[in-house]
C-alpha cells in the first residue's frame, strides 16, 4: 500500500503527500484510496498478529514450502537439471500455495 516517490519519501501508492495536506479537498479518488488502506489495515489487525510476530514470517514460509516441495516433488523424481526442476515446480500445488501467500 506504500511506495517511495522520486525523492525517496514514502507515500500511499497513487496518493502524493501534497493531496493530504491541510486545506486540500478530499476527492472521491483520494477517499477511495484511503478507504482501501484502512481495509488493508483492518485485515492486518484482524489477523491477530503484531509486527514483531510477523518478523521473518515470509522467510520461514519460503523455507517450509521449499522443504515440502523437495520431499514431495523433487526428491522422489531424482531430477538434477534446473530446467526440469522449474517445470516440476510450475505445476506443484505447494509452489502455487506459497506463491499465493507470498504474493508471487
Amino acid at each position: 500500500m506504500t511506495e517511495k516517490d522520486e525523492s525517496g519519501r514514502w507515500q500511499v501508492k497513487g496518493l502524493p503527500w501534497e493531496r493530504l495536506q491541510e486545506g486540500q479537498a478530499i476527492t472521491k479518488e483520494t477517499g477511495q484510496i484511503l478507504y482501501g488502506c484502512l481495509c488493508k489495515l483492518k485485515a492486518y489487525e484482524d489477523c491477530g498478529m503484531g509486527p514483531d510476530q510477523l518478523e521473518g514470517w515470509k522467510d520461514r514460509l519460503e523455507d517450509v514450502a521449499a522443504h515440502v516441495c523437495d520431499k514431495l516433488c523433487r526428491h522422489p523424481m531424482e531430477v538434477a537439471e534446473q530446467e526440469e526442476l522449474d517445470a516440476i515446480c510450475e505445476g506443484c500445488p505447494v509452489s502455487a500455495c506459497a506463491g499465493t501467500f507470498l504474493g508471487r
